[in-house]
C-alpha cells in the first residue's frame, strides 16, 4: 500500500513539473506578481471559512462541556485539516487528531463520534452547493456543455461518498480509524485508551442520528456557509489578474474544481486538483491556462500558511500535554468516558 501511494505522489509531482514547463515559468512567476499581497484577503476570508468550519463541529456536539472555549475547538480543528492536507489518510487521521486534541475536557467517545457526523456534515453541505451552483451556471454556460455528462459523473461520484461514509458510520468505523491513526505519529496516546473509546464511540453515533436530527442539519448549513465562500476567493483573484469573470463564472469554476478535489481526495497535498484542475477548468472557459495555474498556486499558498497555523497549534498541544502526565492515564480518561456514556 506504501508503495502505491508513493507512486501515485511521484507521478503527480511529475505532472505538476509538466504543466509548470507547459505554461511558463515566467508566466507564472509574472501573475504572481500582479496579485502581490492581495493574497491577504483571501488568507483572512479562510479564517471565515474555518470558523463556520468549527461552528458546524459545535452543533454536533450534544453535551458541549463549558469549559470548552470555541478558540480550543477552532485549533483542534485546523490541526487536523493540516494533518489531513500533508498525509495520504483520507481525511481520517485528522478527525482523530481532532478528538485527541480535545479529549481534556471532551470525553474521547464523544470527541470521536463528534468529529466523523460533523464529517458527514461537511460532505453534505458540499453536496448542497454543488448541487446550487451547477443547476445555477451549468445549462446556461455554453463553452462547458460538452462537460455535462462529467459533470454528472463527478456528483454520482460524491453522492456515492457520501453515501457509502454514512453506510460505514452505522457499521461500528472506529476500530478500523484507529488502526489508520496508528500508522501516524502525530499525537502520542495509549492504545487502549483509544480502543474502549471507540467501541463507546460506535454506539454514540446511532444514538445521535436517531435523536438529534435538528443538530445535523444546522451543522451542514455551517458548513454549506464556509464551500459558499469559495466563489468570492475566486471572484479576489480573477479581478487581482484583470480577468473579466461574472458571479455565474466564479460559481462554476469553484463548483468543478471541488469536484476534480473530491474525485482525487486520496492524493496529498492536492498535487494534481489544485494546479492542474484550475489550469484545465479556466481553458475551458477560454481563459488563459497560466491564469488558472497562477489561481490553484495562491490556493495552494494559501492552505500552506493555514497547514502551518494548524501544525503549530497541534506542536503547542503536545508541548503542553507532555507537562500533564495524568491526562495520559487511561485510566481517568476511561472512567470519564463511561460517566459520559
Amino acid at each position: 500500500m506504501r508503495r502505491i501511494e508513493t507512486w501515485i505522489v511521484l507521478l503527480a509531482l511529475a505532472f505538476y513539473a509538466w504543466l509548470l514547463h507547459r505554461i511558463g515559468f515566467n508566466s507564472v512567476s509574472d501573475n504572481l506578481r500582479r496579485v502581490g499581497w492581495g493574497i491577504g484577503a483571501t488568507i483572512a476570508l479562510e479564517a471565515l471559512a474555518r470558523m463556520a468550519n468549527t461552528l458546524g463541529w459545535r452543533a454536533v456536539i450534544v453535551d458541549y462541556p463549558p469549559d470548552l472555549s470555541l478558540g480550543e475547538l477552532f485549533i483542534a480543528r485546523i490541526a487536523g485539516e493540516a494533518v489531513d492536507y500533508v498525509t495520504p489518510s483520507g481525511q481520517l487521521g485528522g478527525q482523530f487528531v481532532m478528538a485527541l486534541m480535545i479529549r481534556r475536557k471532551l470525553a474521547m467517545a464523544l470527541g470521536l463520534a463528534s468529529v466523523i457526523v460533523a464529517a458527514l456534515a461537511e460532505m453534505l453541505g458540499q453536496i448542497g452547493f454543488l448541487t446550487g451552483a451547477i443547476a445555477t451556471t451549468l445549462p446556461y454556460e455554453s463553452r462547458v456543455h460538452h462537460l455535462f455528462w462529467p459533470v454528472i459523473g463527478g456528483m454520482a461520484i460524491v453522492l456515492m461518498l457520501a453515501g457509502g461514509f454514512l453506510f460505514v458510520q452505522l457499521r461500528h468505523p472506529f476500530s478500523h480509524l484507529w488502526r489508520a491513526l496508528t500508522k501516524f505519529d502525530f499525537i502520542r496516546f495509549n492504545n487502549l485508551e483509544i480502543r474502549e473509546a471507540a467501541d463507546q464511540a460506535d454506539s454514540v453515533l446511532t444514538e445521535f442520528y436517531a435523536g438529534h436530527r435538528l443538530r445535523f442539519a444546522l451543522a451542514c448549513v455551517c458548513y454549506l456557509m464556509a464551500w459558499s465562500l469559495g466563489p468570492l476567493e475566486i471572484f479576489i483573484y480573477m479581478r487581482l489578474l484583470h480577468q473579466p469573470v461574472t458571479w455565474m463564472v466564479v460559481l462554476l469554476i469553484e463548483a468543478l474544481g471541488q469536484l476534480i478535489e473530491r474525485a482525487t481526495f486520496l492524493i496529498p497535498g492536492k498535487l494534481i486538483s489544485q494546479e492542474g484542475g484550475k489550469a484545465l477548468i479556466l481553458s475551458a472557459l477560454g481563459y488563459p491556462a497560466g491564469i488558472g495555474f497562477t489561481i490553484g498556486f495562491l490556493r495552494r499558498v494559501k492552505e500552506l500558511i493555514w497547514v502551518t497555523f494548524g501544525l503549530g497549534g497541534l506542536a503547542v498541544h503536545r508541548l503542553v500535554i507532555s507537562h500533564e502526565p495524568s491526562i495520559l492515564n487511561p485510566a481517568i480518561e476511561l472512567r470519564k468516558d463511561a460517566r459520559s456514556a
